[in-house]
This record gives structure tokens, C-alpha cells and sequence, in this order.
């Protein structure tokens, strides 16, 4: 949590070099999960905590390199990033809202019933509330979700005993914390990781721009750059302080989207108060027990506006025929990672990570064949 408060707070900044000066919150998410998890396994967490290092230091240089990376990212792939990052949100959304954890496992009618109507108080709060009501639209849903849990037993006895034993502040574990080690074997793995987490965040802070600016029309690559300066802060200080890297969350810059509330002041606050998490178990335990249909119904309303935004995007480009080739190949290929992951299962093991997300298989063959027809056009002319 500290680690994420650091990076929330940096990216609200706008210094020179460093910070987007956009709410762009930071959460541990999937993304370096797998290769954390290798290198704890071969070396322990030092290991995993170095090479965690290793790769906020590579996103550091790729921040600073970006702007003369501009002409790869032309209007219609920054619209298709943005949409491979609400897409890779389906996943998991979905699986919240119908209460299913694992593969074959029932729908859950109690949950469901739950989200629908959780679900139901967003959009309606969010289409018929006046003035600043809308602001609290989600809010309002969680609270309904949250009572309506409670209501149908959805919150088991367990959650709450694990609130009640949760003592109010306690301090990190510091033994060995500061051990760290490397190996130049790991390096591709993480490099890979790294730019995947990259990407991710480009799409995030582009979401941003076009929220922040009603006449978007491109991305503003300099600052870009040094939003994912910030990323790559977060991403070093997650290693050094012993923890899993994080980077900035998909779902959370959605739902500034939805609510409105986009002030970079609310980025100073929720890092302040992901810090205070640090230090108290119990305020994060209170947290960590969201009911499950809560956050599908959740991430299903934050998710529409990502769509819309990445569609708009795409379409301010004049559609042609080589524009269709690009955006369609890559979506389709994209998707269906995630419809038949099982097709992608015997690559080669140092491509693996470029087959752990849709969205980086997306975009890498966007950006390639953009490129690649590109030249075909020059030569033809």
C-alpha cells in the first residue's frame, strides 16, 4: 500500500520530468504477478525485490525516450489501447458480478441478484441525478451493495472476525526488508513485464487527457512520458520496500471517468490514505472485504465508459482501408487470447510474457503492423 500511495501522490504532481499531474491511481495488479512469483520461487524475495528494481528502472528509460517513440502511436492505436485495457477488465468483472471463481463453477443467483440491483443504483444515480449527486454514484451503489450483502448473508462470519482481530496500526516487518539480488537471466522476463505495464499505463493516461480535455484529439506524448516517469517511481519504491510492484489502475481511472471526480487533489488524498493503509491492518481489512458482487458491479459500470472512449478514439482517425487491417488484425488476435487462451500455449518460453495479456498482444501487433503497411504504402507510391 505504501508503495502505491507513492506512486498515486507522484503521478497527481506535475514536476518537471516527473508526474502527469492527472488522478492515476496505482494498484497492485496482475501484471508482474507471474514473474514476482519466479523469482521469489528461484531466489527468494530478495531476488524478486531486485529484479522489481531492475524493471522501474527500464520503464524510467522507456519514459524518457517516448517522445521520439510518437510516430508509433498514431490516433487509431491509442484508441485501441484504451480499449484492450477496459477488455482485459471483462474478465474479471464478469466473473464478479455472476459470483464465479473458478472455471465450471456455477452462477451464483444470490450474487447475481445482488450486482444487478447494485448495478442498477449506479447507472440510474449516474442518469437521472442532478448537480453533484452524480459525483456519488458509485458511492451510493456501494453503500446498496454493501447492505444488500449483508441482507443476503453474501458477508461471511469469517470477514468479520478477520476485521475484529485486525489490530488498528501495527509496523511493517523490516527484518531483511533491505536484502537484495539480481540475475541477468531474469532481466528479459521483467523487461518484457515492464513494457506490458507500460502500455497499461499508457492507455490509463491517455483515458485521462481525453477525460481532462473535452477537445482531445491527440495524446499529449511529453506528458505521457512523464506520467510513466511516476509509474516507474512506484514501481522501484514497490521494490525497495519489499513489496510486488503496482502500477496505475485501470478501474480506478474509469471511475474518475464516471464520476467526474478527476481533481489531481483526490490523487493527494488517495495516496495519503493508501499509506495510512500501510500502517493500519485493520482499515485495509475493512477494505479487503468488499463483497464480491460489489466490485462486479463495479468494474462492469467503470468499463462502458473505457469502451466508448477507446471506439471514440479509433474513429477520430479517418477510416481506411489500411487503418482496417491494422485495428482489425490485432483485435482479433487480441481477443482471442482471451477467448481460447489454450491456441497460445506452446510459444517460446521468452515470449511468454508477451502472451500473458491481450492488451500487450494487441497493441505490439498494432504498432508492427502499422508500420509494416506503412512502408508497403510508400513503396506502392
Amino acid at each position: 500500500e505504501i508503495g502505491c500511495g507513492i506512486g498515486t501522490i507522484v503521478q497527481a504532481l506535475q514536476l518537471r520530468g516527473v508526474g502527469s499531474g492527472f488522478l492515476c491511481p496505482n494498484l497492485c495488479g496482475p501484471n508482474f504477478f507471474a514473474a514476482s512469483a519466479m523469482a521469489a520461487w528461484l531466489g527468494g524475495l530478495p531476488l524478486m525485490r531486485g529484479m522489481t528494481i531492475a524493471a522501474g528502472l527500464f520503464e524510467a528509460l522507456f519514459a524518457r525516450v517516448l517522445h521520439r517513440l510518437k510516430f508509433l502511436f498514431p490516433p487509431e492505436i491509442t484508441g485501441l489501447v484504451v480499449l484492450m485495457v477496459a477488455v482485459s477488465l471483462i474478465p474479471l468483472g464478469t466473473s464478479k458480478f455472476l459470483g464465479i471463481s473458478f472455471a465450471g463453477e456455477p452462477i451464483q443467483p444470490g450474487n447475481l441478484i445482488v450486482a444487478s440491483l447494485t448495478l442498477l443504483v449506479m447507472v440510474g444515480v449516474n442518469l437521472w441525478g442532478r448537480g453533484t449527486l452524480k459525483l456519488y454514484s458509485v458511492l451510493i451503489g456501494m453503500v446498496c451493495g454493501y447492505l444488500l450483502s449483508i441482507a443476503m448473508g453474501l458477508m461471511s462470519s469469517d470477514q468479520y472476525a478477520d476485521i475484529v482481530r485486525a489490530p488498528w496500526a501495527a509496523i511493517p516487518v523490516l527484518e531483511e526488508m533491505w536484502k537484495f539480488s539480481f540475475r541477468w537471466s531474469l532481466l528479459p522476463t521483467f523487461i518484457i513485464v515492464s513494457i506490458c505495464g507500460a502500455l497499461k499505463s499508457f492507455g490509463n493516461l491517455i483515458l485521462c487527457e481525453k477525460v481532462n480535455d473535452e477537445n482531445w484529439t491527440e495524446p499529449d506524448i511529453q506528458r505521457i512520458g512523464n506520467g510513466l516517469m511516476a509509474d516507474a517511481v512506484c514501481v522501484t519504491a514497490s521494490g525497495l520496500l519489499g513489496g510486488m510492484a503496482s502500477d496505475t489502475s485501470a478501474s480506478n481511472v474509469a471511475l474518475s471517468s464516471a464520476s467526474g471526480a478527476t481533481s489531481r487533489r483526490i490523487g493527494y488524498a488517495a495516496g495519503g490514505l493508501f499509506v495510512v493503509l500501510g500502517f493500519s491492518p485493520k482499515l485495509g481489512a475493512i477494505l479487503s472485504v468488499m463483497p464480491m458482487p460489489v466490485m462486479g458491479a463495479i468494474l462492469i459500470f467503470v468499463t462502458c465508459f473505457m469502451i466508448l472512449s477507446g471506439l471514440q478514439i479509433i474513429l477520430t482517425a479517418k477510416p481506411d482501408t489500411r487503418r482496417t487491417f491494422v485495428i482489425g488484425i490485432s483485435l482479433i488476435f487480441g481477443l482471442s487470447l482471451d477467448v481460447i487462451p489454450q491456441l497460445y500455449s506452446d510459444v517460446y518460453p521468452w515470449l511468454r510474457p508477451l502472451f500473458e495479456s491481450s492488451l500487450t498482444l494487441c497493441t505490439v501487433l498494432a504498432v508492427v503492423l502499422n508500420q509494416l503497411l506503412r512502408l508497403g504504402e510508400k513503396k506502392a507510391q
